[in-house]
């Protein structure tokens, strides 16, 4: 049974550390190929993803820590914020801990807010930071990395290659990253983004996969509504927004034909986080085949609305081989 659990982990994290690796070559992160098919980078929520997986691969984690040294500046660390609380994904000690690491490299206040809202209360004790298939790893060497040391997390000093690319390498899968330069690090770039890749949607949509208050959202759709560049109608009480995609991909890459699909990084970091969490916290002692996939299939079905908000769809009735299999499947498109 043992087997069975260890080699579960195993598969899940090759799986879902592939799906995160082939995102973030799209925008410029070393050491992976190009995904056959281009999907948006939404940033933030792909963010507390790789975090708290990639504690299974110390590369991608030091990798992504590499891209943010180049291209932090286009990161909306309020936005990061207010995911970090309401999805909880990710270890908020983890996040602080990277906010401060941050903070060496950019003056701005954004990262130092983050560091110091993370940061914990009360000294607790240091735990590896880097696991295997669960497993802590103890660091290697004597000497520990002091900013995460002081976030409770044990790890090597960071030693970075350098080699992520620094935007601007603007392709369709760094639209979001380019409304950003265009727009600002703010709310309107990011309802631009969505919309130039929906068509059309309504304020209560676009507030609840992006994370902002519906408030917020509504007020920015009527601020932009006055440049007319978007229609509106009205379905009962219900107001929709449109924008021709097509003048808004050309507006921001020119003649390039190239587009990419939206992808809903947040509902699929929520789903995944479910089993993950689970998979992961799971005790191997008695643990009988009935036992994984009754605790397996109780985390599945809770994932199972956010797994089809993210069009990543399963059966009524889950397995854990099911959605290993539709992870690869996903991989396959969006990795290499």
């Amino acid at each position: 049974m043992k087997t069975l659990l260890k080699k579960f982990r195993a598969d899940l994290s090759r799986a879902v550390l592939d799906i995160i690796w082939g995102a973030w070559s799209q925008v410029g992160v070393m050491g992976h190929g190009q995904p056959k098919d281009a999907l948006v980078v939404d940033p933030e929520p792909l963010l507390l993803l790789t975090w708290e997986c990639a504690r299974q691969d110390s590369r991608v984690f030091d990798e992504v820590l590499d891209w943010l040294l180049s291209n932090g500046r286009w990161i909306n660390v309020v936005r990061l914020t207010t995911l970090l609380k309401d999805d909880q994904i990710c270890s908020p000690s983890l996040a602080g801990a990277v906010a401060a690491f941050m903070m060496q490299h950019d003056t701005s206040p954004k990262w130092r807010n983050l560091a110091e809202h993370c940061r914990p209360k009360s000294s607790k004790p240091v735990v590896p930071l880097f696991q295997r298939l669960g497993k802590p790893l103890d660091p290697v060497g004597k000497e520990h990395d002091e900013i995460f040391a002081r976030y409770g997390w044990a790890r090597s000093p960071i030693i970075l290659r350098g080699q992520s690319q620094p935007m601007p390498s603007w392709t369709a899968a760094t639209l979001v990253l380019k409304c950003r330069a265009f727009f600002g690090v703010n709310i309107r770039a990011d309802v631009f983004a969505w919309l130039v890749t929906h068509g059309r949607g309504t304020a209560s949509g676009l507030a609840r996969e992006l994370g902002y208050s519906q408030r917020r959202v509504q007020d920015t759709l009527s601020e932009m509504q006055l440049a007319e560049l978007f229609q509106t109608r009205f379905d009962g009480n219900r107001k929709d927004y449109s924008l021709d995609a097509n003048k808004g991909w050309q507006l921001l890459f020119h003649a390039n034909s190239e587009r990419a699909s939206w992808f809903n990084w947040r509902a699929f970091g929520r789903a995944i986080s479910v089993v993950w969490k689970n998979a992961f916290s799971m005790k191997e002692q008695n643990l009988t085949p009935y036992l994984f996939e009754s605790e397996l299939s109780k985390s599945l079905a809770e994932a199972h609305p956010e797994f089809a908000a993210a069009d990543v769809h399963l059966s009524t009735r889950p397995t854990p081989s099911e959605l290993l299999e539709k992870l690869r499947k996903f991989s396959r498109r969006a990795g290499t």
